[in-house]
């Protein structure tokens, strides 16, 4: 068994692959006294995206699948009722993802008629213009991300017990509306989540890989104090189909992440997983960008929402 690691030890290799600003936000979050308990109150709030859909895995990878959810929410809510080109269209969410490039306008088709049959969106004509098809979220989609959004709220307050996200949702239930559209102009502006943190990147942008590299950071934070980092067994079939991956896909990925240094051994299919202190640092700082970038933006919706202003408009 090792001893507890300092989170911090690999800080001058991440912060040098942003600016200072940007770290600056970053460990400001990070660095609260209750932050690794944000961390433990966040796991598992990705599964209805991730390792519940075993369709959406055939067709766009878990790290670029997210943006999709926001963007297909993002055109939805800024949609101008009297232009009926305006919206969550096919061409509109292919022309986002191709700026983007989060995926084919083939990868986008298919993205959202499994959407449709997964019961998460529905096909609405346009009463100003019956040749334009409009995709809207189910009461089932909404529930979801509502579910999403107090998970995000609760992590917050787990981190900083001052911030009173959830008390602000109770009084403002719009506020995940809010906070999502503003993210995701900030992605549209140019934010790049994942870009510092390749070592989070190698999990994300593979089928059931963020949910297992959750699962193990999750395990070298089980215990209260600093996270310990010991040897972790998984039987992959299980674990395939809890995440939605393939066990040989997951064999692959824990395989090439030892080559990339991200596992300090080599994994025996399942057996003996042990994560570098690389990797824990990595996913903890990309945890905190996460959550830290999400309270920036519930702070800026709440902003519009006493002001007047809908989601997705500028204030004047």
């Amino acid at each position: 068994m090792r001893g507890g690691i300092d989170i911090r030890m690999h800080d001058a290799e991440i912060a040098s692959r942003m600016s200072p600003d940007e770290w600056a936000r970053i460990v400001a979050f990070r660095d609260l006294p209750d932050f690794l308990d944000g961390v433990r109150r966040h796991g598992g709030i990705m599964a209805p995206f991730f390792g519940q859909n075993l369709l959406l895995n055939k067709v766009v990878a878990e790290v670029w699948r997210f943006q999709m959810v926001v963007f297909t929410l993002y055109l939805h809510v800024t949609r101008d009722r009297l232009d009926p080109l305006t919206g969550l269209t096919l061409a509109n969410m292919q022309k986002i993802c191709a700026r983007m490039q989060l995926a084919s306008p083939g990868r986008v088709y298919a993205f959202l008629n499994i959407m449709k049959l997964g019961g998460y969106l529905k096909s609405v004509r346009s009463d100003l213009d019956s040749r334009v098809v409009h995709l809207e979220p189910t009461p089932h989609f909404n529930t979801t991300v509502e579910e999403w959004n107090t998970g995000i709220f609760a992590s917050i307050d787990a981190a900083d017990p001052q911030a009173g996200m959830l008390a602000t949702q109770a009084q403002f239930p719009e506020i995940g509306e809010y906070m999502r559209t503003s993210g995701a102009e900030g992605l549209l502006a140019g934010w790049l989540p994942l870009d510092p943190f390749p070592e989070v990147f190698h999990f994300a942008a593979a089928d059931g890989g963020w949910l297992l590299m959750e699962y193990l950071v999750g395990e070298a934070i089980r215990h209260p104090g600093p996270p310990r980092l010991d040897p972790i067994n998984l039987n992959l079939r299980k674990t395939g189909g809890q995440f939605g991956g393939s066990r040989s896909n997951l064999r692959r990925l824990l395989e090439r992440g030892y080559e990339l240094g991200l596992l300090d051994s080599p994994p025996k299919g399942g057996a003996h997983i042990i994560l570098s202190t690389r990797m824990l640092c990595s996913f903890l700082t990309f945890l905190a960008s996460f959550l830290g970038y999400f309270r920036v933006h519930s702070a800026i919706g709440l902003e519009r929402i006493k002001a007047g202003v809908p989601p997705g408009r500028d204030m004047q």
